[in-house]
């Protein structure tokens, strides 16, 4: 439970107004507006001496200067900013009685000086306080009524004035008051409006922040090309200074790696200014210190409602991208050469120990075996060599293939192995299996789906190999009883270098790429594959490849 607050009276309107405008802006207005009214009776002393010198005379007359003039000094004298704030209510009520004075016997000629002191207490003070003071000017008028026995007339005159106060007091108030209230509105307005202000400057430092702390250099140009924002990776890739980023930094922007240097207007800064748009655009960077980076360059243009439109220059540094590649294709180029001797060697001598006219049946059939698989060994490095320097292959022709007659040669190349491994294999093909699809690459997702299932179907396991044919599909499926996988694992085990946990559990060697190469090579020949497997039950892959008709040539 919360421990209880303690509760405090709310201020009135006039204390909290006066709470902010300060100590010091309280004795500016005690100041201000008994020096106006001094200065009224004053004024007011120096003409009823030339008119009407007799009224000295009257002591009630004098006394009423007297307090004024007293007060006077007393408003100049005292530090109000020290006492409480009650203390200020006594300089109006003095000022009150001392017009009372001044107006006793003469008619209430002098009682339009209770202007002062009613507007200050209806300015400045309370409701309670205004109708104090006008109950005391109606007592101070009723007493001077008394006194001279005054006739109709002065009655009537003494009640005008009465409700002229009033009515002079009551609007001050109530006008003081709308005042006092869109102060306050005016105050909560700007209290929001900078608070507004503030949570936009916050958002303003942490999104320069957020910008700053990429790796991609970003300049924000306008429409007219003035640059409006530059984050820290494009000032330090360019070694340009901020206060000048129209002018070139220590860099130079090439076309290609030591060609030509790019002009002025093929610049990616220059043609962002422009507000031309272009994307990934590769450019050499050769900066300041003397090393050469590519970057790919792109332009954005930015539209806001409330915002004058704008363009975005984005860089990207990909000199490590470029330098992968490269590497890649070396390493591509190289191992492509090492396998192509020794696989020449397998090819020739293969070919070789066929032409002997002594060979049994069962060795030729290996040999052939041997050489076919040579063949499509070599097959297999020219594709990795060419896609590795990015060659530019025609798209493949429609081709037409024998699922059965693929698969029966993949049985026949994997059946020593499986032997070995005590796997039997079952073969349950319908005879009409053709689909449309490229056989080379047929061959290599069902050799990459028998090498797993050999691999992970344990000694006694069976591999079961059967398929349905419809008007407009080849349904193939392979089923084995090895180790399976988890329900958790099956959408993972076609992401690059992922391994199930049961594969990594039996401790058999694997690099977690097959599945997604099966995956891709099935999508390219328009199929769709399906994997269903328990742990402990085994795996079933099903390849739906599209069917052909019989008299679609082959």
């Amino acid at each position: 439970m919360a421990p209880p607050r303690s509760v405090t009276p709310a201020p009135s309107d006039s204390a909290r107004d006066d709470d902010r405008t300060g100590s010091g802006g309280r004795t500016r207005s005690v100041w201000l507006l008994q020096l106006i009214l001094g200065a009224s009776v004053m004024i007011t002393v120096l003409l009823v001496q030339v008119i009407e010198p007799i009224l000295f005379t009257s002591w009630s007359f004098s006394s009423g200067i007297g307090i004024v003039i007293a007060l006077t000094a007393v408003a100049i004298v005292v530090p109000w900013h020290k006492l409480p704030r009650a203390a200020v209510s006594a300089i109006p009520f003095g000022d009150i009685i001392a017009i009372g004075l001044m107006s006793v016997g003469t008619d209430l000629r002098f009682g339009f000086f209770w202007v002062f002191p009613i507007m200050w207490i209806a300015t400045h003070f309370a409701l309670a306080s205004l109708i104090s003071a006008l109950v005391a000017v109606g007592a101070i008028i009723l007493l001077d009524a008394t006194l001279n026995a005054t006739g109709p007339s002065s009655a009537l005159r003494f009640l005008v004035v009465l409700l002229s106060l009033t009515f002079i007091a009551i609007n001050t108030y109530l006008f003081t008051r709308q005042t006092r209230a869109f102060k306050q509105l005016l105050r909560r307005q700007a209290r929001r409006l900078q608070g507004t202000l503030q949570r936009v400057s916050g958002q303003e430092r942490r999104v320069s922040q957020m910008l700053n702390g990429l790796d991609t250099g970003i300049a924000r140009l306008s429409a007219e090309g003035e640059v409006l924002a530059l984050n820290d990776t494009y000032v330090a890739l360019y070694g340009i200074e901020r206060d000048e980023p129209q002018r070139p930094g220590g860099t130079v922007e090439y076309a290609t790696l030591r060609g030509a240097p790019l002009s002025d207007n093929e610049r990616p800064f220059v043609r962002a200014a422009r507000g031309e748009q272009f994307d990934d655009e590769r450019v050499w960077l050769f900066d300041a210190r003397g090393e050469w980076r590519a970057l790919s360059a792109s332009t954005r243009r930015l539209v806001s409602a409330d915002e004058p439109e704008s363009t975005l220059l984005i860089v990207h540094d990909v000199t490590a991208l470029i330098e992968s590649e490269r590497a890649r294709e070396r390493l591509a180029a190289t191992v492509s050469h090492e396998l192509r001797n020794p696989l020449t060697a397998i090819i020739g001598h293969a070919d070789l120990a066929l032409d002997a006219p002594d060979l049994t049946p069962k060795v030729r059939e290996q040999l052939e075996v041997i050489a076919a698989a040579g063949e499509r060994m070599q097959k297999l490095i020219s594709e990795i060599l060419a896609t590795s320097r990015g060659v530019f292959r025609e798209p493949a022709t429609p081709a037409v293939a024998d699922a059965g007659r693929i698969i029966a040669s993949a049985l026949e190349s994997f059946r020593p192995t499986a032997t070995a491994r005590r796997v039997s294999l079952i073969e349950e093909l319908p005879e009409a299996t053709r689909v449309a699809g490229d056989g080379f690459r047929l061959r290599q997702a069902f050799d990459n789906i028998l090498s797993n299932a050999i691999k992970y179907t344990r000694s006694g396991g069976t591999i079961r190999i059967s398929g349905e044919v419809s008007p407009e599909d080849v349904i193939l499926h392979f089923a084995d009883t090895g180790i399976g996988i988890h329900a958790e694992d099956l959408e993972r085990v076609f992401d690059p270098y992922f391994r199930a946990r049961t594969a990594r559990e039996s401790e058999t060697p694997g690099t977690g790429l097959g599945m997604g190469i099966i995956r891709s090579i099935v999508e390219e020949q328009g199929g769709s594959l399906f994997l269903e497997s328990e742990p402990g039950v085994g795996t079933t892959v099903t390849v739906v490849l599209p069917a052909v008709t019989d008299d679609t040539p082959v």
